[in-house]
């Protein structure tokens, strides 16, 4: 019997990894598209419409990655995920969302922390995770704009 061709099966962490990868690519598309098709009898909202959109693009992206990305991917999507949570929440915001009772807002697409003036920071942790989420597809996207455009500067597929 010859063994040309053959490869050797994923190990485990690497199974592990694609389900998890495929579980949260699903995921996202799912609520995006739900999420979008619910708020199709109101006025759209900017930073909404936004999220949702890099949602289902971002789980879109997660669906179709041809195998688990190197750790030095995975540190940089991170990277550049906090970096746009923190640059986000530096300029006070005003937009149609969330904690919309406190004087002072920050974070984009969702005010994530706030407070009145002279009284305590607020913190909202739903929202805080969607923007980490919203930064981290962004993150993904620039990663796999890099990946491109080293594969075309070296002429390879």
């Amino acid at each position: 019997m010859s063994t040309a061709g053959a490869a050797d099966p994923p190990g485990v962490l690497a199974s592990l990894g694609t389900g998890l990868r495929l579980i949260a690519g699903w995921f996202s598309v799912v609520i995006g598209v739900l999420n979008l098709l619910a708020e199709l009898d109101s006025p759209p909202e900017a930073g909404y419409l936004l999220f949702h959109g890099v949602l289902v693009a971002g789980g879109a992206l997660l669906i179709g990655l041809p195998g688990w990305v190197r750790p030095t991917g995975c540190l940089a999507a991170a990277g550049a995920a906090v970096a746009g949570m923190v640059l986000a929440a530096l300029p006070a915001s005003r937009p149609a969302c969330c904690l919309t009772s406190f004087a002072e807002r920050h974070g984009y697409p969702f005010s994530v922390v706030a407070r009145d003036a002279g009284r305590a920071w607020q913190v909202d942790g739903a929202r805080l995770l969607a923007d980490l989420l919203f930064w981290g597809y962004a993150g993904l996207f620039a990663l796999m704009l890099v990946v491109l455009v080293r594969r075309a500067g070296k002429g390879g597929p």
